[in-house]
């Protein structure tokens, strides 16, 4: 079983590595590949910030590779980050290999695959989510296997990197630990559940003026002559930025809308993925709708663990990727990971109570019959 496994993970770091030498030698004539030549360049190279500025930390790491590997295989160590990010977190899901190689296919997507091949934040971001992912399943599971360095690291970087991000995970571990401390029960975890919505309310109302001010200098960071970039149509009028939310989620996790697909190929191929990946989605959630229409049983315990993480993280995304699809799509993949992975956990575990409730039903008509 081991060897199977091994072969899976084998099959899917060589993907990984075939979608770094994709878009250094084929992705990158068709738009530009982020960062990634400025990282290797290393113009902010021995900076002495490095230890708390993301680009100067990405600029040394990544020039000091260069002057090692060259510039191709100085993207190598990246992509290994990446899947040991992913593998970190998969490790603790107890899948079969039918479910691992769909796990792994959703995570295999060129849109997510492309951005964290190479040497960028993105692959850095799939490494520390990854390894940060796993530290929430283990608290979940109340598991003792925590490797607290290495989650420190993560926790680190993703200070550096993607504070922001900090909120949803933060919201996420005082639920956990809430929920666990008080020793709630269905009611008391959604009232919980209800005590969030109310706090996050809170916080954005406290903070409702700053925001709003954001709002307004961020289509400055957009040249209409770039690429794909919209028009800005969506923050025109004071609070936009929360009345447009929904739709600006909605949009900064699909990227391309219908009508931007059908001007350009690459747009087109990346919608055709968030389709997929909505479908996944909406599949998974009808199966555990159907269990809990058959057993009558909510698992509010996993819904908030999704909902307080996931709303969050969608909501500081969204106004870096509301004005320009390929930023949307570039941007996602730095959390795309930790969404599929944690629901993935979630899924799979929903559906191993039900076939534990089957069985023990099954038993116990067969008890009866035979009483």
């Amino acid at each position: 079983m081991n060897l199977k496994i091994n072969k899976v993970w084998f099959f899917y770091a060589s993907i990984q590595i075939f979608y770094m030498f994709f878009a250094l030698f084929v992705y990158a004539n068709l738009t530009q590949l982020g960062d990634t030549r400025r990282y290797l360049q290393g113009p902010n190279f021995g900076r002495s910030d490095f230890w708390y500025n993301s680009t100067t930390l990405m600029d040394t790491v990544a020039h000091g590779l260069s002057f090692f590997l060259g510039p191709v295989l100085a993207n190598l160590p990246f992509v290994l980050l990446s899947v040991y990010g992913i593998y970190y977190a998969v490790k603790r899901l107890r899948l079969s290999k039918k479910q691992l190689i769909i796990l792994l296919g959703l995570l295999s997507f060129p849109s997510f695959s492309i951005w964290t091949s190479i040497a960028s934040k993105e692959a850095v971001a799939v490494f520390f989510m990854g390894v940060i992912t796993g530290y929430i399943i283990d608290l979940i599971r109340n598991s003792t296997r925590k490797n607290y360095l290495l989650v420190a690291i993560a926790f680190y970087l993703c200070a550096i990197f993607k504070p922001q991000y900090l909120i949803g995970i933060t919201a996420l571990l005082i639920y956990l630990f809430a929920s666990r401390k008080l020793n709630l029960q269905g009611l008391g975890k959604l009232g919980l559940l209800g005590l969030f919505f109310i706090s996050s309310f809170s916080i954005l109302f406290l903070l409702k003026d700053q925001i709003n001010e954001l709002s307004f200098i961020i289509p400055a960071h957009f040249r209409l002559d770039a690429g794909s970039t919209r028009e800005n149509t969506i923050w025109l009028e004071d609070y936009d930025v929360f009345w447009n939310a929904p739709y600006g989620m909605l949009i900064s996790f699909i990227g391309p809308t219908l009508n931007e697909a059908f001007t350009k190929a690459t747009h087109l191929l990346v919608w055709l993925e968030s389709l997929v990946i909505i479908i996944a989605f909406v599949i998974a959630l009808l199966k555990i709708y159907l269990i809990v229409l058959k057993t009558g049983n909510l698992n509010i315990f996993f819904i908030s663990i999704f909902l307080t993480v996931t709303l969050w993280i969608l909501f500081v995304h969204y106004p870096f990727g509301a004005l320009n699809p390929g930023s949307a799509i570039r941007y996602r993949s730095n959390f795309y990971g930790f969404f599929v992975v944690l629901f993935y956990y979630l899924y799979t575990s929903y559906l191993t109570r039900y076939k534990m409730y089957m069985r023990t039903n099954i038993q116990n008509e067969n008890y009866n019959f035979q009483s």
